[in-house]
């Protein structure tokens, strides 16, 4: 019995963290869906990948997919202000902007900076 609630008093904070990412991931894909479509970009699919929730939608000009890159996370950084709330919740979406917004393979971080190099190109080569 007693080895019962040690593993149940373990494990609800585990899965209560983890559900609170899962919610976090999925605010922060709602930003990029909300943003692209107000500019009008098409939304192909929303994927579950091995590094979580996944957008797939058309290309658009560097300057709307900067916008449509930035918007997940800036979510998630709007999302820390629940922190008085749920510190859990807050936690997670600080970490999730942050991690974000890191210049690494396959995050919103690189997509940024890479729109970014080509409005900055664009407008050096004018």
């Amino acid at each position: 019995m007693r080895s019962t609630l040690l593993i149940i008093h373990w494990l609800c904070p585990v899965s209560q963290g983890m559900l609170t990412g899962l919610l976090a991931m999925a605010i922060h894909e709602c930003g990029h869906l909300l943003v692209a479509s107000v500019l009008g970009i098409r939304i192909k699919r929303v994927t579950l990948h091995w590094k979580g929730l996944c957008t797939v939608r058309e290309a658009g000009s560097p300057m709307k997919n900067l916008l449509i890159s930035v918007a997940g996370p800036f979510v998630n950084l709007v999302l820390v202000s629940s922190w008085q709330l749920s510190p859990i919740f807050g936690i997670a979406n600080l970490c999730f902007a942050f991690f974000n917004m890191l210049p690494i393979e396959g995050s919103d971080g690189e997509r940024a900076l890479k729109c970014w190099e080509q409005i900055k190109g664009a407008r050096d080569l004018a």
